[in-house]
């Protein structure tokens, strides 16, 4: 089990995310949902795990990573135990499966999963083969997180289709994820919400140089 480092996150999900299991992290730009990712990969490292972290947009910022490994006084040989994958289209992020078929990472963080198949297939006339490709790729992501035994995070992002937010892609997303966990941005505080079949909670957070940390 791998906490979030969020106290009251970590309360509702138990402990923290479990093994076997696909925790989605969605919301709006700004919310946090990079930093909760590098967060996760952080208090894992008290397990003295193997850590794969997929970047699909190029926002990776390995200095923020560092920034917020000091606040937990973590020795900076954490670096060692993280493989950073760089994912520039939809092909390589379909082979990139095969090869963590093979690994021995005990923790997948994959940041942004849509991203680049809404940018491959961005018309109409492409949505059904767009969804056939990306429902073909969760249904693999999902047989890799029960045969190796090992939680996957994901973040992805919201939509706006006039005044109404959707998650990306989320009809194919939520037959394979376990957890998702939305993040949105208040006026004066940030609000999360746990969903799943059996679990719908909030909490609220705020973001400060060593992470996200419980509000208030």
């Amino acid at each position: 089990m791998i906490r979030t480092g969020v106290e009251n996150l970590d309360f509702l999900l138990d402990g923290g995310l479990k093994n076997s299991t696909i925790t989605d992290i969605f919301g709006s730009s700004g919310t946090g949902k990079t930093q909760l990712a590098l967060q996760i990969i952080l208090n894992s490292m008290s397990e003295n795990i193997k850590v794969l972290y997929q970047d699909t947009t190029g926002n990776f910022r390995p200095e923020r990573l560092v920034e917020m490994a000091k606040f937990m006084h973590l020795e900076m040989n954490f670096l060692d135990k993280i493989t950073v994958e760089r994912i520039t289209n939809v092909s390589e992020q379909q082979k990139s499966l095969d090869s963590i078929k093979d690994s021995d990472f005990s923790l997948i963080v994959i940041d942004n999963i849509t991203d680049l198949f809404s940018f491959e297939y961005p018309k109409e006339e492409q949505i059904t083969e767009k969804n056939m490709q990306f429902s073909q790729y969760m249904k693999n992501l999902s047989r890799i997180t029960l045969e190796k035994n090992i939680p996957i995070v994901i973040t992805n992002m919201i939509r706006k289709i006039d005044s109404f937010e959707q998650e990306n892609m989320d009809s194919i997303i939520s037959l394979y994820t376990h957890i998702k966990i939305k993040l949105t941005k208040n006026l004066t505080y940030y609000q999360g919400q746990i969903i799943n079949p059996l679990l719908k909670n909030n909490f609220s957070y705020k973001i400060t140089k060593q992470g996200l940390t419980q509000h208030p």
